[in-house]
């Protein structure tokens, strides 16, 4: 039991972790209310994931390898923020 990998094991101690995830949680309800589309609500999430890797170490190691994660990672809240914006204006000049 002792030489398990500290990867493996949830960070216990990390509270940022599980608000996180609640976090992502609220961002999945919220995508889903204002989309409407099954594809958006997965882009959307998807990039919400990135944001959560970074409480996970071999996550967040393999987000760091690449550098157009990266990129996603920084641009995300413009990109949720326009996909919103696409799907609001939609709405309404229909």
């Amino acid at each position: 039991m002792k030489n398990e990998p500290q990867s493996n094991k949830p960070p216990e101690g990390n509270a940022l972790a599980y608000w996180a995830i609640i976090g992502t949680t609220m961002l999945l309800c919220f995508a889903w209310l204002l989309t409407g589309s099954l594809m958006l609500t997965l882009a959307i999430i998807a990039l919400g994931l990135l944001h959560l890797a970074r409480h996970f170490p071999e996550a967040e190691l393999f987000v760091q390898s690449d550098p157009v994660l990266v990129w996603l990672r920084r641009m995300s809240p413009l990109i949720v923020i326009g996909i919103a914006t696409l799907v609001l204006a939609t709405r309404y000049l229909r």
